[in-house]
C-alpha cells in the first residue's frame, strides 16, 4: 500500500468519526484494517473495525429461516387501576379487620354497661334494704323503751 492510501484512510477515519461516511466507505475501512500490514499510527483503530466486522458476521450466521414461525411477544399494557390492585386489597383487609374488631367490642361494651346499670340498681336496693332494716331496728328499740316504761 502506498502513502496516498494512508492519507485516504486517514481522511476516511476523520469523516467516520464525524459520522459523514457512506456504507461503502465504512466497508473500505473495515477491509483495510483487516489486512496484516498496518502503519503503527493506525493500529489503535484496528480493534474497533475488526470487532464491527465480527459482529456483522455473527448477525448473518444467526439469521432465522423464513419458514420458521416467529413468536411475537406483545407488550403488556398495565393500567393504573391494575397497578393499584394490591393497595386496594390491603385496604380491604384493614377495613375487614377493623370492622370485625369493632363488632366484637360492641356487645362487650353493651353488656358491660348493662351490668353496671344492674349493679347500680342492686346497690340502690341494698341501700334501701339497709335503710328499712335500720328503720325497723329503731322502731323496735322505741317499742322496747315504751314497753319498759
Amino acid at each position: 500500500m502506498m502513502t496516498t492510501d494512508y492519507k485516504y484512510i486517514e481522511q476516511l477515519l476523520d469523516r467516520y468519526f464525524e459520522c459523514e461516511t457512506t456504507l461503502e466507505e465504512e466497508q473500505i475501512l473495515r477491509l483495510f484494517f483487516q489486512s496484516a500490514e498496518l502503519p503503527v499510527h493506525l493500529l489503535p483503530y484496528r480493534d474497533m473495525f475488526v470487532a464491527q466486522t465480527q459482529k456483522e458476521e455473527m448477525k448473518t450466521e444467526i439469521e432465522v429461516p423464513v419458514d420458521v414461525p416467529v413468536n411475537v411477544v406483545k407488550p403488556k399494557i398495565v393500567s393504573l387501576n391494575r397497578r393499584l390492585r394490591p393497595l386496594y386489597k390491603a385496604a380491604a383487609c384493614v377495613a375487614v379487620v377493623l370492622s370485625i374488631g369493632q363488632a366484637a367490642q360492641m356487645p362487650y361494651y353493651q353488656s358491660e354497661a348493662e351490668q353496671q346499670e344492674q349493679l347500680a340498681r342492686s346497690l340502690e336496693q341494698l341501700q334501701q334494704i339497709q335503710k328499712d332494716k335500720n328503720a325497723v331496728a329503731q322502731s323496735d328499740t322505741v317499742l322496747k323503751l315504751k314497753i319498759e316504761n
